[in-house]
């Protein structure tokens, strides 16, 4: 039976993003849940990327290897994904604790009560691993003072607790670290959610073995023709700016396209027009990457898609507005 549309897509973002750093943090972690079942021993890793990285998607992997089972007397939750709330607040963490345990009244009580509530419950669900998703959030925070005590009590918990613990969120997640000294001192080890780590392989090659890792799960054939490997590496690597967000959007588009034209195989025309559908509605001719006149160049100029100085703009304006 052939695959509709919305089953295509499901299942195609429903594909673990199996490119080097996020096996590398995969690995990392698990090698931190099992240290701590032998030796009782809790190592802490914070795992940084830009949105779209895979960073919740690691979260679900490391959930489905070490999935919740249920006992007369309570579940048992090895692995504990806590996702920080925008604004977040000591009360609004806890909270989201107190509700992934399964606690009837997460709201109730004061913060202080709630946490010892979260940290009692973690401990009957025999919780092995604390995983808090969205770390920024925290950061984001108010001013220093308010990200201090936000930190202070993740430390908190996490000394009430000793289990591995893992700080998932965007780069700027370790401004926090920076701002709460006793909370950067746990947490030394750094895992970047990024392609382009790897010192003998350079970044277009893995843009490619990302791009060639996900083809398979297309609802046609992907076909280069005459262009080489190499030369597609490069093409991907100007569309997507190395960034893992990115090559899947533009594989996302793909298979739109697919059924849109009911199309049988899929070439670099198709991933041309994903591009601008996608990536950049003004990227065309040379302005676009599988162009036969592309310029070949970084598309980080003034209104392009990945414009630094907007980039860096932006950066600087947030940490202006924490000061």
């Amino acid at each position: 039976m052939e695959l509709t549309e919305f089953e295509t897509l499901r299942n195609f973002t429903s594909e673990y993003l199996e490119f080097p750093p996020f096996v590398t943090a995969f690995n990392e972690i698990d090698r931190m849940v099992r240290l701590y079942r032998e030796t009782g021993v809790a190592s802490h890793l914070v795992v940084t990327g830009e949105s779209g990285s895979g960073k919740t998607t690691l979260c679900k992997a490391l959930e489905t290897k070490y999935p919740r089972t249920s006992i007369p007397e309570r579940d048992i939750v090895p692995v504990l994904i806590v996702a920080i709330p925008p604004a977040a607040t000591i009360g609004s963490v806890a909270e989201v604790m107190l509700t992934q345990l399964g606690d009837p009244s997460p709201s109730f009580g004061t913060t202080s009560t709630k946490t010892a509530r979260a940290v009692h419950l973690a401990r009957e669900c025999r919780v092995e691993l604390l995983m808090f998703d969205e770390a920024n959030h925290i950061q984001d925070r108010g001013q220093s003072p308010t990200q201090y005590m936000v930190g202070d009590w993740l430390k908190s918990v996490m000394d009430h607790m000793q289990v591995p613990t893992t700080l998932l969120g965007l780069p700027r997640v370790e401004d926090l670290l920076r701002v709460n000294e006793q909370l950067r001192r746990r947490f030394t080890r750094h895992v970047q959610m990024a392609l382009g780590q790897d010192p003998e392989d350079n970044i277009e090659s893995q843009c490619l073995q990302l791009f060639t890792s996900l083809t398979p799960s297309l609802p046609v054939p992907f076909l280069k023709g005459e262009m080489s490997w190499k030369e597609l590496g490069h093409r991907l690597h100007a569309a997507t700016d190395g960034r893992v967000a990115f090559v899947k959007s533009l594989l996302l588009g793909v298979i739109r396209l697919v059924f849109e034209q009911q199309l049988t195989r899929i070439t670099p025309t198709e991933l041309a027009l994903a591009f601008t559908t996608q990536i950049w509605r003004e990227g065309v001719n040379e302005l676009n990457p599988f162009s036969s006149t592309f310029e070949f160049r970084r598309l980080d100029r003034a209104g392009e898609p990945f414009e630094r100085g907007a980039l860096i703009g932006r950066s600087n304006k947030r940490r202006q507005n924490a000061a």
